[in-house]
């Protein structure tokens, strides 16, 4: 018979053996979720350029508009909203700790909230009656933009900081929270000095505003990309220590 020293050395080795294959399944999930975030960051980059174009074709001057103001505003404001989940959703599945990307999670989280709720407003206002709310669809967008450039300094600043140092689990990276709020504010700022007080104002806006969102999602696609390849190295060192 086994001895009793025997049996528990048995039951903890497949405990972590049990432990590390539920991690090694996670990690490939969390690599292809990201792949995945990083194709629908190009999708929204490719929507962006798009809307540039069209922007270029006064929307409201039928004589040259290459689709009516209804679709253009649909396209712009629901993509801004799927994009805004996908932003969601690269936080979610990261494989580093959120306490790790910032020493403030619950405030991230909040703005993350706000930043997705405030889009799915605007767009079902535009969806609802354009004509009526298109200028409080566009004040809230634009003041979304506050929230959007947050997020993305985070992100951006959480790259930069594993790529300068050897960022580990669990150990909390000072941010610059203060600073990218107020980079953040100037954007969102200038956008909505530019619609509420220039004659072109709404065309203007758009060319910032896509800008703005092509480059966002540059920062989401290399965001959840540098995941990808985070999760599969994790996931190349468990199976070398499932191997030795």
């Amino acid at each position: 018979m086994m001895s009793e020293d025997l049996i528990q050395k048995v039951r903890k080795e497949s405990l972590q053996l049990a432990v590390i294959l539920v991690e090694m399944s996670s990690l490939r999930f969390q690599s292809t979720a990201n792949f995945v975030l990083a194709l629908f960051a190009t999708v929204y980059m490719s929507v962006n350029a798009v809307c540039f174009a069209i922007n270029y074709f006064d929307i409201d001057n039928p004589d040259v508009a290459v689709t009516s103001p209804l679709i253009f505003h649909l396209l712009e404001f629901w993509a801004t909203l799927f994009f805004n989940v996908v932003g969601l959703f690269a936080l979610l599945y990261s494989p580093i700790k959120l306490e790790t990307i910032t020493e403030r999670p619950t405030l991230l989280k909040l703005i993350v909230f706000l930043n997705v709720a405030s889009s799915f407003i605007a767009a079902l206002l535009v969806s609802i009656n354009l004509e009526k709310f298109e200028i409080a669809a566009h004040e809230i967008e634009y003041a979304n933009e506050l929230t959007m450039a947050t997020i993305d300094l985070t992100l951006l600043g959480s790259l930069f900081r594993r790529r300068s140092q050897c960022v580990e689990d669990g150990i909390r990276v000072p941010d610059g929270t203060v600073g990218s709020v107020v980079i953040a504010a100037a954007i969102a700022l200038l956008q909505l000095i530019v619609y509420n007080s220039l004659e072109d104002g709404e065309q203007l806006a758009h060319y910032l505003e896509f800008t703005f969102e092509f480059l966002s999602a540059g920062i989401t696609f290399l965001f959840t990309m540098d995941n990808k390849f985070l999760a599969d190295a994790k996931l190349r060192e468990l199976q070398l220590a499932c191997m030795d």
